[in-house]
Order: structure tokens, then sequence, then C-alpha cells
């Protein structure tokens, strides 16, 4: 048994037209059109995302750099003032 629904039969024939725009908007907004396939949110998200991870294995190797240099001038210093604590 299908069950009718009643009330979209007594929607106006306007009111369905610009919800039928208003879909084919947001639609247009999330997916991009055939004119700008590049334009819709998920793919600009998309790259975000990409360039989000690039942006973050970059940080990760300036705080690797950063930590391995200070720990080589560490040893460096202390090194040499071991040295001179024995040399004087």
């Amino acid at each position: 048994m299908v069950k009718e629904n009643t009330k979209v039969r007594n929607i106006p024939e306007d009111i369905l037209l610009k919800l039928q725009k208003d879909v084919e908007l947001i639609k247009t907004a999330l997916l991009g059109n055939e004119y700008n396939p590049t334009g819709g949110l998920s793919f600009r998200t998309s790259e975000l995302e990409k360039e989000l991870e690039k942006l973050r294995n970059r940080y990760d190797k300036m705080i690797w750099t950063a930590a391995g240099a200070g720990a080589t001038i560490s040893f460096i210093v202390t090194t040499l003032g071991f040295i001179l604590d024995k040399i004087l």
C-alpha cells in the first residue's frame, strides 16, 4: 500500500519552484557546477585539508630541526666548557 502525501499536493506551485531553485543553489555552493567545478565548498575544504597537512609537516620539521640544533649547540658548549676547565 502506498500512502499519498496530501501535504505535498497542497503546496502551491510557486513555492515548489522557489524550493527547487534554492536546492539547486545550495547544491552549486557545496559541489560547484560545470562552469566552476573548483568553486564548491567540498573542493575548497579538501584543498584546505591538504594545505593544512603540508603546514603541519613543515611545522614538525621545524620543531625537530630546532631541537636538534639546540642539542648540538648545547653539546658543543658543554664540551668546550669541559675542555677549558681541564686546561685552565
